[in-house]
């Protein structure tokens, strides 16, 4: 019983330095972000940050990785005929939502500075191929079902959509106010009229 309860407090604690790096990569920029500015935010010392993480890199890769799970399925809901229609129909709130900050709220700064490391790099790259064919895939099928535009070239479609929400995410993250009305209507008129049958 003892031992489950220290990976629970292992895991709470692991979990605790995680939101403080977050928290210091949001304000100060991954590369601007010093360990110690890391272990002042958490309230822990130094040697208790490095028994749990041995460098800062290390926290960075661990919550991109939460991170990316958490992206793969949201994106993988929205490559669906169920997430078209709903985009088709979105609404202010709806889109907010989407767009809400997560639980670690990666800023541009971060998601690039893991797009130089090889490992990363690879495995973002795997992930974007496979949800664009996903995302065409489910177009090609909306065309042969007749849901979907016949004329529409759903590599093209898949490469707005997607670069819809990467802008906005980006604006987002660089503090652009978004109009979620104005930009919801815009997309769920974009939907209907340019996707669907």
């Amino acid at each position: 019983m003892a031992r489950t309860k220290d990976e629970q407090l292992h895991a709470q604690r692991r979990d605790d330095i995680l939101q403080a790096a977050a928290r210091t990569f949001r304000t100060k920029g991954f590369h601007s972000a010093r360990t110690e500015d890391i272990c002042a935010e958490a309230g822990l010392s130094a040697g208790t940050v490095f028994r749990h993480f041995g460098s800062k890199q290390e926290m960075i890769m661990e919550i991109a990785a939460r991170e990316f799970a958490r992206y793969q399925g949201e994106v993988r809901q929205l490559a669906s005929r169920e997430g078209l229609e709903w985009l088709g129909q979105v609404d202010a709130a709806g889109l907010a939502a989407v767009l809400a900050p997560s639980e670690y709220d990666l800023g541009a700064d971060s998601w690039l500075e893991l797009q130089r490391d090889p490992e990363w790099n690879e495995k973002v790259l795997a992930f974007d191929r496979d949800l664009r064919q996903t995302l065409i895939a489910e177009l090609e099928r909306g065309q042969r079902e007749g849901w979907v535009r016949a004329s529409l070239d759903a590599r093209g479609a898949t490469n707005l959509i997607l670069a819809m929400f990467s802008g906005l995410g980006f604006d987002r993250d660089t503090g652009i106010e978004i109009d979620m009305q104005a930009t919801a209507t815009a997309m769920a008129d974009f939907c209907r009229v340019y996707i669907f049958a």
